[in-house]
């Protein structure tokens, strides 16, 4: 069978999973490390489903290893001179995994003991980023676990109690570094089922984001084992240890591999197609707050622990129902002979939600992700080019100039509901994400304007004194139309008008192997 490859960067993996190893990398000898961190680690990327109930992580049978020791027994000092030495051979680390065995997804559940800083984007996530890029991988990261003396107490069942406990709270659970890094995903951790904890709540030692001024942090969360209250209790996540028996674990060190688990997953299903905006892209798209904190009072809590949501099955973010259809974007937005060019897709609206006044309904999403030039030396407004995705509607009244005028629709997912006034640029940089390399954009919509005919955007903004990349800036756009009421044939009308348009549209495609 083919199946996905996962690079765990950790202290090692143990003889049970030997099966699963495809390479190691030889920084430090057999005897320099302990695998029992990186075992529990690796369990919960290649069979979490032999030790957890299938509603506790990603669905599949099985993950190839790219297994490198990097963690020592022995202090860290002992092997490295600080955290960019130790960065220096996970570059090393990266590259011969990516070279000899294709690796695309690399877990890194260590960071550097250091709360991210508000105003300051670390050396540590800007190299990161540096080997993200000169490899074409993603790092999937953990954002730190508090220390036990400042764990929080368990998750307030009551949504009341929840507000005023974190208004009391004095401590600021800082996520750490360099889990802040724009080009990876960053992973905070949420309570598995059947445990004495809220299901779905942010776990008691999980840090809370974002940490920078701007931008959300963690990108998604996975369950991570509760905390335990009470001696024997449960964690509710299981892996195995290095005699290969099963063991509970706890700490966001086991939320990121189920991610890491998912994302390369994906990749092996597009068999390789997908560039790596548009793997986190599918990622965040697809992502869905926990019920627990879907509520109006937790909006502001939900952002800061769990980002854009917990990320759905594979097979969820490349199959659907017909009422609803999902458009993938890749590209790469370049520079024209004036200023930079805007991505322009015009389509018509589906014909079961659209009246016969040209009024339509129903609801759209967009995810945004993409990979701006960045430049640590300017603190908090490291990210040097700004893009911004938009959906307008073809409107009766055209411009001055009798040009057709189009009036954009879709408002930022963590916009006021004033969106549609002048929105000052602080609550631009807050709640409409800009300067910051991922975005969402949801709007539902009941008998909007007069016209089927939309179009989706994507423009570009570059701060003072800064140009826009002669190379362009490759993005991933992803929209989904559907019908919030589970009826209308979206998908058949949509495709249909794809294939008769100009539109260059393809599937995509997934290898997705039956069993009984």
């Amino acid at each position: 069978a083919t199946y996905p490859i996962v690079g765990i960067i950790d202290s090692g993996v143990a003889a049970p999973l030997d099966a699963w190893v495809v390479g190691r990398f030889d920084y430090l000898s057999p005897g320099e490390f302990n695998a029992v961190h990186g075992t529990g680690v690796a369990g919960l990327v290649s069979v979490p489903h032999l030790t957890n109930h299938a509603s506790v992580v990603p669905p599949g049978d099985g993950c190839r290893i790219y297994d490198a020791p990097l963690f020592p027994s022995k202090p860290f000092s002992t092997h490295y001179r600080g955290f960019i030495d130790f960065l220096e051979e996970v570059e090393q680390a990266v590259a011969e995994g990516q070279r000899n065995h294709g690796v695309r997804i690399f877990n890194l559940s260590i960071n550097a003991v250091s709360d991210v800083e508000r105003y300051r984007y670390s050396i540590y996530a800007s190299r990161l980023d540096q080997i993200a890029d000169a490899y074409g991988v993603i790092f999937v990261n953990t954002v730190g676990n508090l220390p036990q003396a400042q764990a929080r107490a368990p998750w307030p069942k009551k949504p009341g109690e929840t507000v005023r406990y974190f208004a009391s709270r004095t401590t600021s659970d800082t996520i750490f570094k360099p889990s802040e890094s724009v080009r990876a995903i960053s992973v905070g951790a949420i309570n598995p089922p059947r445990t004495g904890h809220v299901e779905g709540a942010p776990t008691v030692y999980t840090t809370r984001g974002p940490g920078l001024q701007v931008g959300v942090k963690p990108d998604v969360v996975a369950y991570g084992g509760a905390g335990v209250t009470a001696p024997g209790a449960s964690t509710g996540l299981c892996s195995i240890d290095v005699e290969g028996r099963r063991q509970d674990v706890v700490g966001t060190s086991f939320a990121a591999p189920l991610v890491a688990r998912t994302l390369a997953g994906l990749d092996a299903a597009t068999n390789g197609g997908l560039h790596v905006e548009a793997l986190r892209a599918m990622l965040l798209h697809h992502a869905v707050l926990p019920e627990t904190l879907q509520r109006r009072s937790l909006k502001h809590l939900a952002r800061q622990f769990a980002g854009f949501g917990q990320p759905a099955p594979v097979v969820d973010m490349l199959e659907t129902g017909n009422h609803q259809i999902t458009l993938l974007f890749q590209s790469r937005l370049s520079i024209g002979e004036r200023k930079p060019v805007i991505l322009r897709f015009p389509f018509a609206w589906p014909e079961s939600l659209t009246g016969s006044d040209g009024k339509c309904s129903g609801r759209a999403r967009i995810t945004l992700v993409y990979a701006p030039p960045l430049d640590p030396a300017f603190g908090a407004e490291f990210v040097r080019v700004n893009l911004e995705a938009s959906l307008k509607q073809l409107q009766a009244v055209p411009n001055k100039d009798g040009s057709p005028r189009f009036l954009n629709q879709i408002d930022p997912l963590y916009y006021p509901k004033s969106a549609h006034l002048a929105v000052p640029e602080k609550a631009l940089i807050d709640h409409g994400l800009k300067w910051w390399p991922s975005k969402q954009y949801c709007s539902t919509f009941n008998e909007v304007g007069a016209s089927s005919q939309w179009r989706l955007e994507v423009t570009s903004l570059v701060r003072a004194e800064t140009r826009f990349p002669a190379e362009g800036v490759p993005f991933a756009a992803l929209l989904t139309i559907e019908d919030p009421d589970g009826k209308a044939p979206v998908f058949r009308e949509l495709r249909q008008y794809l294939q008769t348009s100009q539109a260059n549209a393809q599937d995509v495609r997934a290898a997705v192997r039956l069993r009984a």
